[in-house]
């Protein structure tokens, strides 16, 4: 019995705790609390929205602006919305007094009846320079400047006809381009251009420009003047005659019936003219420069003849060019060359062995054959050997010094100089390979001439 009276006592204390549980959680709601368009997701035990708001350590404002209020049951879909207060100042314009309020109502229209402002539908209302819709909510900010602009209403005179207009902006000229006017630099306003508009009547009339055509700086630009004479219209237009510049008519004449004037820009310049007088160059022999190499023992100058030319242009075209005077400003001094007589033997690595030469000329390379010449077949050559492989031929003023000359031609070998030809026509350095008939190989390529080793006596120092 004992133990049936302890059994009955731990189910009862098991009750209790899970019936505290279920309440504890129960009690427990999930509340989305909206704060100026934001949204806060809050776990609560609260059964009031201020208490919810207070367990979430969201404070309240005295002007904010609370939806359900404070003391009501937190609503069934759980969403609670709060609109902070904001300072907003509104100005307006046409008193030039401003209206301070700290309200959360973000509609234009409601903030200016709290501030005792009626709007009309021509009014305008800005924010940060930009024209509000007074019905749609403002976008959130840490404070508002609103601008009012009372509309004006507006008596316009143009081509003898009276518009009536009314805006809101803030200037004549806005109000002007608002209707669709749009004035000219040269239009003249009875009423400066900027006068603001405070919502009292105006009157203003407007003097349009006429046009003229301005042909110049190979343009033609059309403007609106309020001129008399051509150089009115000219300054009028920011193209006024500078220097020797004119009008067509004249500055001082009226502007004409066509309304066409041009201007022809006019200016002179004085040229000196420097053109270079060549140096001449003579040759002496350089025993420490190396054989078929240039040095320049004295450098040549340039002279200078100089001239001073007065030349006029008309629309950028030149009219007439005088020369003023002409002089030399440097006589040119000549130039001393040095030619290389330092003969340096050097070897080279053929497929025939080494061979020694003492001198490397480039020039370009043909080849004959006994049979190929157009009179019929030869192989007699100026030396008087046979036409075959190994004999080459020159031009005569390097025959005259070469006869005999041991050569070597990479992809031809080696040679001797016993035979001349007739050179190529436009004065290059040149060789022509011999062949037999049999063994004919056509050339037409520039290559090396190796002049191999002994060195001869006689040595031209230049090639002819």
């Amino acid at each position: 019995m004992k133990m049936q009276t302890e059994r009955l006592t731990v189910l009862a204390l098991v009750c209790v705790a899970l019936g505290a549980a279920l309440l504890y959680f129960g009690l427990q709601h999930t509340v989305t609390v909206w704060i100026d368009g934001q949204s806060l997701t809050v776990q609560t035990r609260a059964l009031t929205v201020g208490a919810a708001l207070a367990e979430a350590n969201i404070p309240l404002g005295a002007f904010d602006r609370l939806a359900p209020p404070l003391e009501a049951r937190l609503p069934r879909q759980g969403v609670i919305r709060l609109e902070r207060a904001r300072p907003v100042q509104i100005l307006d314009a046409a008193s030039g007094r401003t209206h301070h309020l700290y309200t959360p109502e973000r509609i234009p229209a409601n903030l200016l009846a709290q501030a005792g402002l009626r709007l009309f539908p021509a009014d305008r209302l800005e924010w940060n320079g930009a024209a509000l819709d007074p019905a749609e909510r403002l976008p959130e900010a840490p404070a508002y400047l609103l601008v009012y602009r009372p509309a004006t209403p507006l008596e316009v005179i143009l081509d003898g006809q009276r518009l009536q207009l009314i805006s809101a902006r803030p200037t004549l000229l806005g109000a002007l381009s608002e209707a669709g006017i749009r004035l000219r630099a040269a239009d003249r306003l009875s009423l400066p251009a900027d006068t603001p508009l405070t919502g009292r009547p105006l009157q203003v009339e407007i003097e349009p420009a006429r046009t003229v055509q301005i042909i110049a700086d190979g343009k033609t630009h059309t403007f609106p003047v309020n001129a008399q004479t051509v150089g009115e219209a000219l300054a009028q237009a920011d193209l006024p005659l500078q220097n020797q510049d004119y009008s067509i008519p004249a500055e001082d004449q009226p502007i004409p019936e066509d309304r066409i004037i041009r201007v022809v820009r006019v200016r002179e310049e004085v040229l000196v003219e420097q053109k270079p007088i060549p140096f001449k160059s003579t040759y002496q022999p350089d025993p420490n420069t190396e054989l078929d190499q240039r040095s320049v023992v004295k450098a040549g100058e340039l002279g200078v003849e100089v001239s001073r030319v007065r030349v006029r242009y008309e629309d950028g075209v030149e009219v007439s060019r005088q020369s003023e005077a002409n002089w030399v400003a440097k006589e040119p001094v000549d130039q001393v060359l040095g030619y290389g007589t330092q003969v340096v033997v050097r070897t080279l690595e053929t497929p025939e062995g080494t061979l020694e030469y003492w001198r490397k000329v480039t020039a370009f390379a043909t080849s004959y054959h006994p049979c190929g010449f157009k009179a019929g077949c030869s192989y007699a050559t100026a030396s008087g050997a046979t036409l075959q492989k190994g004999i080459v031929a020159v031009t005569r003023a390097w025959y005259s010094w070469m006869r005999g000359q041991r050569v070597y031609i990479p992809g031809y070998g080696s040679a001797v100089v016993a035979d001349t030809g007739g050179g190529y026509p436009d004065g290059r350095n040149w060789i022509d390979l011999g062949y037999s008939d049999a063994d004919y190989v056509p050339w037409a390529s520039y290559v090396e001439i190796y002049f191999l080793t002994p060195v001869p006596a006689n040595i031209p120092w230049l090639l002819p």
